[in-house]
């Protein structure tokens, strides 16, 4: 039996034994209707990516909140702009529950190509193609709002409101929202008497959660002190907790703190979770948002406890689990660092000591150790916001497809990385480019498609080999967007797995048995789109990797394994279970051509010349076009005379950097291994 399939047969039976088989995420069947409706909300929205840009020598600061305003707005005009989307978006994830209805279209078109939206909704009407599943249905536009509430508000039971004075009551309405079929409404917005001559109030969050409570309303749960948490613990109390929450899916989406921005005049920097609630309410999920910190105060509510926004994220994680009877649990959304919980120069909070990844960090890990893992993001992927999932979701998923051949000894023997004794060259230094992170919805769903720099679509594609790092457990939200990714592959893309595994977990962060839930999920989606490399394993919190979940991804990608430089120890590389064992650094390209052809010069110095580790290095990008990657690699083929680095003794060193793809790298880096290892 082959090491999959032993795997594969080990954990489902696991699973059977300890009744963990079943789930309550919504999968939507398979459907393509008769006719679907658009709405334009792109002039709504807000492209921080254009609207707020700063000189290129300031790249790394974030835009003032206090200006400038986006081009013909004023702060009341975005206020109800904001108000509209969170009641279209809701109104969307209730729509679309059973059927796709109505599409949403976030953004204009730009160099003569369609909008991110309409060019994937292009892409799902062509004809003859897997992904083309939209080909015989009818498009209807709608044209105002009017038309959106004539067509839909029989569908929905009517409107929650959520109270401006506490911002987290936006969250705690979605979360009723998805419950009780009821969109969104802010107290007090300009369109309420619109939507009212449609829909009635049915729930009003309004003044519910007092400064000087005693209890929870209609509870005999004491107050936290703080409106803000109030509100999440009896939402948790009410809603997750009495199990008419949907408990595998937990969203993690920014509260009304944009409304509160605007009030002030002052402008968000980021994206404000509108569009990305439609799965959210589509999903019945449990929304929150809360300061992973514990040892800081939130700036959205100073005035608490130490520490009470990190309790009560641990309990809505617990409560989660104990509902989910075993299950894992998806996190849909990003925490929002850009406004929150995190300092300059990006972050949103002055007062914050913390940059965004070591919060992203803190709060995977806590999640991890109770089955969660991260699937969607959100906010703002170069000024776009990740919309239409619960349109997308209904799409077909792909047809099973075979990982590559591997490569023939004879043709490596051809290209001169073997000698014709079969032993690897020493006249090489080989480098695999890994692209990423398409881990998670939000940047595959953008920046693979027609928008900012597009990787996929440059020109440059299939002139250098990529290894494309892909979550394939993304045929749960976006198949028709997967399709679309393997059915356009080149003999130069090639698929490997990213971290780590079928949506973005840390390792050793679960417990054994649920790990064992992890690896049979992720064995599941490896298994049916040809992933046997593993390309980024990341562990966060967790600190160097265990052996024993490196000896379990050994068993999900036999072909070989890279793990993050400063998580994994030494020797490496080396065998790891049977399966070659190697890193890739946590720098990553970025800059420009040339001082990232530096970095894997300084790499090659450290690694190989200070090391003495072999000439075998995989290089990472995040979001870089497929032309920076091709440049790269003209940078390294440059003239032996200008291609050189020099060893502490003074010599010139002529590395000869060949870029190959992940099977070759694998298959030279094993021939090594077998010749050098003890």
């Amino acid at each position: 039996m082959t090491r999959p399939k032993l795997l594969r047969f080990f954990t489902f039976t696991l699973i059977l034994l300890n009744s963990f088989v079943n789930c309550s995420v919504i999968f939507p069947t398979s459907t393509s209707p008769q006719y679907l409706y658009i709405f334009d909300a792109s002039a709504m929205h807000v492209n921080h990516f254009e609207d707020c840009k700063v000189k290129p020598e300031d790249k790394r600061k974030r835009c003032s909140i206090d200006g400038p305003l986006p081009m013909g707005k004023t702060f009341p005009g975005l206020l109800r702009d904001y108000d509209t989307l969170m009641f279209l978006a809701t109104l969307q994830g209730i729509v679309n529950r059973d059927q796709p209805r109505l599409y949403l279209n976030q953004d204009h078109a730009r160099n003569n190509k369609p909008s991110m939206d309409m060019f994937w909704l292009e892409k799902y009407q062509t004809v003859n193609q897997p992904y083309g599943w939209l080909v015989n249905t009818k498009i209807i536009t709608l044209t105002n709002l009017e038309e959106v509430l004539t067509t839909f508000s029989p569908s929905l039971r009517g409107v929650v409101v959520w109270d401006n004075a506490v911002p987290a009551t936006l969250n705690v309405a979605t979360t009723i929202a998805g419950v009780e079929d009821l969109a969104i409404l802010r107290d007090g917005s300009e369109i309420t008497p619109q939507i009212l001559n449609h829909l009635q109030v049915k729930k009003s969050l309004v003044g519910m959660f007092q400064p000087n409570a005693k209890t929870l309303p209609d509870s005999s749960t004491p107050s936290s002190g703080s409106t803000k948490v109030d509100a999440y613990l009896w939402a948790i109390e009410n809603y997750l907790a009495a199990g008419k929450t949907n408990p595998t899916v937990l969203s993690y989406i920014e509260d009304g703190w944009p409304a509160i921005r605007y009030t002030q005049k002052q402008m968000t920097r980021g994206g404000v979770y509108a569009f990305e609630r439609d799965y959210t309410v589509q999903q019945r999920s449990f929304a929150f948002d809360l300061n992973p910190w514990a040892d800081e105060l939130p700036i959205d509510d100073p005035q608490q406890t130490l520490g009470l926004d990190r309790h009560t994220l641990e309990q809505i994680i617990q409560t989660a689990s104990q509902q989910a009877n075993g299950n894992l649990i998806k996190i849909w959304g990003f925490h929002p660092w850009w406004e929150k919980y995190a300092g300059p120069p990006a972050g949103g909070d002055p007062n914050s000591k913390y940059q965004a990844i070591p919060g992203e960090w803190e709060y995977l890990w806590l999640f991890a150790q109770y089955g969660g893992y991260m699937e969607g993001g959100g906010g703002d992927v170069n000024g776009l916001s990740m919309s239409n999932i619960s349109i997308h979701d209904f799409a077909p998923r792909p047809l099973p497809r075979p990982a590559p051949p591997a490569p023939t000894e004879a043709s490596l023997k051809e290209l001169g990385y073997l000698t014709p004794e079969g032993k690897v060259s020493a006249d090489h230094t080989f480098l695999t480019f890994y692209v990423g992170d398409y881990d998670i919805v939000h940047p595959t769903q953008l920046l693979l498609g027609n928008y900012s720099v597009s990787p996929w679509l440059d020109e440059k594609r299939g002139k250098i080999p990529l290894a494309w790092g892909l979550n394939p457990g993304m045929v749960e939200e976006i198949p028709g967007i997967m399709s679309y990714l393997y059915a356009t592959t080149t003999d130069q893309d090639y698929i490997v797995g990213t971290n780590s595994g079928a949506g973005y977990i840390n390792p050793d962060g679960p417990d054994k048995l649920t790990f064992l839930r992890w690896l049979w999920r992720s064995e599941k989606y490896y298994s049916l789109y040809g992933y046997d490399i593993m390309g980024f394993i990341i562990n966060g919190n967790g600190a160097q990797m265990s052996q024993s979940r490196l000896d379990a991804f050994a068993y999900l990608t036999p072909v070989g394994m890279l793990s993050i430089d400063i998580q994994t120890d030494d020797p490496w590389p080396r065998w790891q279970n049977g399966v070659p064992l190697s890193t890739i650094p946590i720098l990553a390209f970025g800059g420009t051509p040339d001082s990232s052809a530096e970095l894997v010069h300084q790499i090659y110095r450290r690694d190989v010349l200070k090391q003495g580790r072999p000439p075998f290095m995989v290089f990472r990008s995040t979001f870089l076009s497929t032309t920076f990657l091709w440049e790269i690699r003209e940078r390294l083929k440059a003239h032996e005379a200008e291609n050189h680095v020099t060893n502490n003794e003074g010599q010139v060193i002529h590395p000869n950097y060949t870029v190959i793809d992940p099977y070759t790298y694998f298959f030279l880096l094993r021939r090594w291994l077998e010749t050098n290892s003890p």
